[in-house]
């Protein structure tokens, strides 16, 4: 027990040291960087159906709820994909800290099921672990159904989704 006691505060002390060196270690443009790189390609393998890929991209909280197989029948499932070529129109990391990012993406998001597309903007947030940049799965899992099954139902395609107000309709 006294040995566990004396440790203890090495471990402690340890650990603290470790992460003042992390820290000194980076910079926000790095970190930037690095997330939007991680990012993009996560944004590319969606594109491709590379849901294997995808997966492995995932952060381990993610990856421990949601198995490779889950992830990939709900992926396959999902009504909607982004823009084959504009996966990403336009990115910004917003804030950083050593093991975390949150990035804001602008992209073109598609209904697989009809020939209907829009620019979607929202945010991601990624962690670093193991040096590695990771997203998180459900972010990507919810965007697979961005379009729900009733959007189209019993709506022609020449009359817009309701986010676009009625003033912006096409007249024929």
């Amino acid at each position: 027990m006294r040995r566990v006691s004396t440790l203890f505060p090495i471990g402690v002390g340890v650990l603290l040291l470790q992460g003042a060196v992390l820290t000194a270690d980076w910079t926000p443009q790095q970190v930037a960087q690095e997330a939007e790189t991680a990012l993009r390609s996560a944004m590319q393998a969606w594109a491709y159906d590379e849901y294997w890929r995808l997966w492995d991209m995932g952060s381990s909280v993610s990856r421990a709820v949601l198995s490779r197989e889950q992830f990939t029948d709900r992926m396959q499932s999902g009504t909607s994909r982004p823009v084959t070529g504009k996966q990403v129109e336009a990115i910004r990391v917003v804030s950083t800290s050593p093991d975390s990012a949150m990035v804001q993406v602008r992209f073109g998001l598609e209904d697989k099921r009809r020939p209907w597309a829009e620019s979607t903007d929202r945010p991601f947030f990624l962690k670093l672990e193991d040096g590695e940049w990771k997203v998180n799965l459900w972010d990507f899992v919810g965007l697979a159904n961005y379009f729900p099954p009733e959007f189209f139902q019993g709506r022609p395609l020449s009359v817009p989704p309701p986010s676009i107000p009625k003033s912006k309709w096409p007249t024929h």
